[in-house]
């Protein structure tokens, strides 16, 4: 293609080079394709069974749509509006429209404008045809393979702050975006550059406890909890001890010790 093996435009490369790619076409296959679309371009929300698209799966099943354009029906359903066009912000719509349909975030300040002047003119809809048919889209997913988060990776023509752009989104691989609120997580650092904080989720308590054993030394608390319950295993363990020798020896006097420690 006398494309070097360089940082590319998609433009200029929409293609991308396959061999020995062969699409599943078994039930199960299909399956996992229509859940890793809804877990994907729904931002991973939990669904009801009568939420579900349906008439879609259908067309999908019998070879009426291709993954590529299930997708992109999924993104124009009033389903996907409900969630992140009427209750979100337009600019953490936008957002999400990146990641979900293209699995990573915005590249900077021109591609939303761009994005929301495409909104602006062809409304909604048009925006969601307008990446799903982008030259990227055809290289990166084409027209068989579901979009899947791939900013954590180091992307031909991305900047590495892409990853930290990615973990603002996602935060948490077991969270939905509609958990994360309606303003948008990206503006001020692709507006100004302003610095992210990833907002990691507090640890369980189990693993606060681990973390506090660090460098092999316990806690006080578990410490002497410790030493208290060796200190009485001990007293017992002797007094067991004892008995039995003097069982051995013929010393009846002792028989009851064992008892005493028991407190019985």
């Amino acid at each position: 293609m006398r494309i070097g093996v360089v940082p590319r435009d998609h433009v200029e490369c929409p293609y991308r080079v396959t061999f020995d790619r062969f699409p599943p076409s078994d039930r199960e296959a299909l399956h996992e394709c229509i859940d890793a679309a809804y877990r994907q371009v729904l931002g991973n929300a939990h669904l009801m069974a009568y939420e579900r698209c349906d008439s879609l799966e259908a067309e999908f099943a019998d070879g009426r749509l291709c993954a590529r354009e299930f997708v992109r029906h999924l993104a124009k359903s009033e389903l996907y509006k409900s969630r992140y066009f009427f209750k979100v912000s337009a600019y953490r719509g936008t957002e999400l429209n990146f990641k979900h349909l293209l699995g990573r975030p915005p590249l900077n300040q021109r591609e939303i404008i761009s994005a929301v002047a495409i909104q602006s003119e062809k409304g909604f809809d048009g925006l969601i045809d307008s990446i799903v048919d982008s030259a990227e889209y055809a290289e990166v997913f084409g027209d068989h393979t579901i979009p899947y988060i791939r900013a954590f990776t180091s992307a031909s023509g991305m900047s590495m702050l892409n990853f930290v752009r990615i973990a603002a989104l996602e935060q948490s691989f077991a969270s939905s975006d509609r958990s994360k609120g309606s303003d948008s997580l990206l503006r001020s650092n692709l507006a100004g550059g302003a610095s992210m904080a990833i907002h990691v989720p507090p640890a369980p308590k189990y693993a606060q406890t681990s973390a506090a054993w660090a460098g092999g030394n316990p806690p006080t608390d578990y410490e002497k909890l410790w030493r208290g319950l060796a200190l009485v295993g001990g007293a017992h363990l002797a007094g067991m001890l004892v008995n039995v020798v003097s069982q051995m020896l013929g010393v009846q006097a002792l028989d009851r010790i064992p008892a005493m420690f028991l407190g019985l």
